[in-house]
């Protein structure tokens, strides 16, 4: 090939051809990507061995030798390479990411982050499409572990570089990370960086660290940062400088250390302390200060067939359903529990031909596993999920249950806030319609989260909202605690009125709502979404805003915004955004009957306005097999079939979504027997008064304690 010798050189070093110690090789290039591209792979490497030999100081084809292993997923061969081509070239940005995505495939995220980051610094502002490639998955992998702010400002800056084409991976995680509920709105987004004052004289030194961040030379940065902090400790711009580098490094600890001193700067303004003092527990992937303390209770039993039946016969216990069972183990080699069951608060109803007043519902406060015996192991109970308020009663409970047991004590796993949270109702299956169990179900939660709440005894706190309430000395927590709960897009969307309801058992005002003017709506932090007034906005400000509150999955904004924008008047323009806010406020509906009504409300739109009615009649699908309404359901199918039969997207769809409930099978054909009877709550009379939030409790870990939440990229 003909080699341009003032090209830049591939092998990443930033030198022209002419100048860079490849000149000698650079040549056999070109055959290289004509075998890559003939699907050559393997010759390839082959070839690329060669020139090595030939040439030891080739770092072009190390360079290109990495990718096509990490395309491979040769990933200790590409250890192999990044060390030779580090050894090669030091400094070399592509040779450092090539490193990291070697660590970051053998499950060393912090090695890699720490890797990524001298890539980057080596870079400065010309970033390579391979180092934003590998950026983007480490951002996956620390989303994963709980990072949420490293992992946002990974992905955001592939998702961000001009000119480069493959930021879709970036893209699903901040698509990820914004979307879950399970995710505090108080982190999903990097804290904004706190102006220096004009006048000081350090003023010089700062902006120095400031270029230098802004240029992606984290660790040059952060030395500097540490200098000032010396000089001036409790500045809060020098703070928020040292916390951009550690969210950039990854080092959780310290972006809470860092967040908390923020938190006690009294120049800063309360609420600007609160928020900093709330993200500094959120940022801790455990979640130590806002997570619950619970035992684990364990004991040997002679007969583990007596011991089920025991608990089978007490009025405090239900068993759990053998399916659940099933998966119940911590590694395909483990043994699944023979039995389980939840423990009550209260004895089980005497009837399950009704459902019960919402008073006497009862709640499980403990989960019992029964394990037969094993070769290596006696038969015995595992006793999970006990809270250190419920401990004296699970305690008395097992004991009548079963009078010669040794009880051994230990603590579990910590359970997060959103569990505690919720009511943990009992799996009792009551005789009752759908839309019975789900009223039931939302009056439980309305009547009993917010005492729970309060109730929950938090680290944060070293108490709970109600016991602390009166201490002034602990209003920053206090605050803070609270802010915590209603930025959970879990909890929030559960009803204004809870969150009402838990300032005053707390003894705290609820802040003030906002009234944005023009362009004042693009400023709005994520957090205040919820707090916005929307009575006076004009279209356009409730459309930006609405579709903001839906990235980052704002329910209470949302339905305020869409509710809003169905009341006002709009151009022939903006009548589609309509069509947006009813189908927003049908996924956001709080019941299936709502739901229902507005999906009429909107069809009726639509036909109005000459508008498609797929999706609202896709949706309608869903709906009606909730409600257990069978001929509702026939019906949206046949008039989905003669609208859109000659629209094979629409009928993929609609088969996509048959099959997924278990009613037809791959072929289009009828499911048959008590799978499709099952899989149609239209079919069935009755319902569980359980849902996904009140079971999370009900999958130990693999060290026996509390179910996790979910984060983006479990699934």
């Amino acid at each position: 090939m003909s080699v341009d010798k003032y090209a830049v050189c591939p092998c990443g070093s930033g030198k022209k051809i002419k100048f860079c110690k490849c000149k000698e090789s650079v040549s056999e290039l070109d055959q290289v990507l004509k075998m890559v591209e003939g699907g050559q792979v393997v010759p390839a490497l082959d070839h690329l061995a060669n020139v090595l030999q030939a040439h030891p100081d080739a770092a072009w084809a190390l360079a290109v030798r990495g990718r096509l292993l990490l395309d491979l997923r040769e990933y200790d061969s590409l250890s192999e390479n990044a060390d030779r081509f580090i050894r090669l070239q030091p400094s070399n940005p592509l040779a450092l990411t090539q490193r990291a995505a070697a660590k970051l495939f053998h499950n060393e995220v912090e090695e890699a982050t720490a890797s990524m980051l001298e890539a980057l610094t080596e870079s400065g502002r010309d970033v390579d499409s391979f180092v934003l490639d590998v950026s983007s998955v480490l951002a996956y992998s620390l989303a994963q572990r709980g990072v949420f702010l490293t992992a946002r400002v990974y992905a955001t800056l592939a998702m961000m570089a001009s000119g480069y084409d493959g930021g879709q991976t970036a893209v699903s995680v901040l698509r990820q990370l914004n979307s879950a509920g399970t995710i505090n709105q108080l982190i999903k987004s990097a804290p904004s960086s706190i102006a220096r004052p004009a006048d000081v004289d350090w003023g010089e030194r700062y902006d120095e660290a400031s270029t230098l961040l802004q240029s992606n030379k984290v660790d040059l940065a952060e030395s500097k940062f540490e200098s000032l902090r010396r000089v001036a400790p409790q500045q809060p711009a020098i703070l928020s400088g040292l916390l951009t580098c550690a969210i950039w490094r990854g080092d959780t600890a310290a972006q809470a250390e860092i967040l908390k001193n923020l938190s006690s700067c009294e120049s800063l303004e309360f609420e600007q302390r609160v928020r900093f003092r709330a993200m500094s527990a959120l940022v801790d992937p455990e979640a130590r200060e806002i997570s619950v303390p619970v035992v684990k209770l364990e004991a040997e039993i002679k007969d583990a067939e007596e011991v089920e039946m025991a608990f089978t016969a007490d009025s405090r216990c239900v068993a759990l359903p053998a399916d659940l069972l099933a998966g119940m183990r911590t590694s395909e080699n483990d043994v699944p529990p023979r039995g389980g069951f939840q423990i009550l608060d209260r004895d089980k109803p005497s009837s399950l031909e009704e459902l019960p007043p919402v008073e006497e519902v009862p709640e499980a406060i403990a989960l019992v596993f029964i394990y037969g015996k094993q070769t290596d192991r006696e038969a015995r109970i595992e006793v999970l999920d006990v809270r250190k308020d419920n401990l004296e009663e699970v305690r008395a409970r097992i004991t009548s249950i079963l009078s010669d047991v040794e009880l051994k004590e230990e603590s579990g796993e910590p359970m997060p806030m959103l569990v505690a949270a919720q009511p943990s109702v009992a799996m009792i299956r009551f005789q009752a319609k759908p839309a019975e169990a789900e009223k039931l179900q939302t009056d439980l939660v309305q009547s009993r989260m917010p005492e729970a709440i309060a109730s929950i005894e938090l680290p944060l706190l070293g108490g709970s909202l109600k016991s602390t309430a009166d201490d002034d000395t602990k209003l920053l927590e206090r605050t803070a605690a609270i802010r915590i709960v209603e930025q959970y897009d879990a909890i929030a969307s559960k009803g204004d009125a809870i969150i009402s309801e838990l300032y005053g058992l707390a003894k705290l005002d609820p802040p003030p709502t906002i009234k944005p003017l023009g362009d004042q709506v693009e400023s709005i932090a994520n957090e205040d979404l919820n707090r916005v007034d929307a009575s006076e906005l004009d279209a356009e400000s409730l459309i930006y805003l609405l579709q903001r509150a839906q990235q980052v999955s704002a329910t209470p904004a949302v339905r305020r915004f869409a509710g809003r924008l169905l009341e006002v008047e709009l151009s022939e323009e903006q009548k589609p955004a309509k069509m947006l806010a009813y189908m927003t406020l049908i996924n956001a509906a709080t019941g299936n009957d709502e739901a229902l009504r507005l999906l009429e409300e909107a069809k009726a739109f639509a036909e109005a306005n000459a508008m498609p009615t797929a999706d609202l009649l896709l949706s309608e699908v869903s709906l009606r097999l909730a409600a257990g309404d069978g001929e509702g359901f026939q019906r949206t199918i046949e008039t989905l079939s003669s609208v859109y039969g000659n629209q094979p997207e629409v009928m993929a769809r609609l088969q996509q979504m048959l099959m997924s409930y278990g009613l037809i099978s791959p072929d289009g054909s009828p499911r048959q027997g008590p799978a499709a009877a099952s899989a149609a709550p239209a079919s069935s009379a009755s319902s569980e008064l359980w849902t996904p939030e009140s079971g999370t409790q009900a999958t130990p870990s693999a060290e026996g304690g509390g179910g996790k939440l979910w984060v983006p990229g479990m699934d």
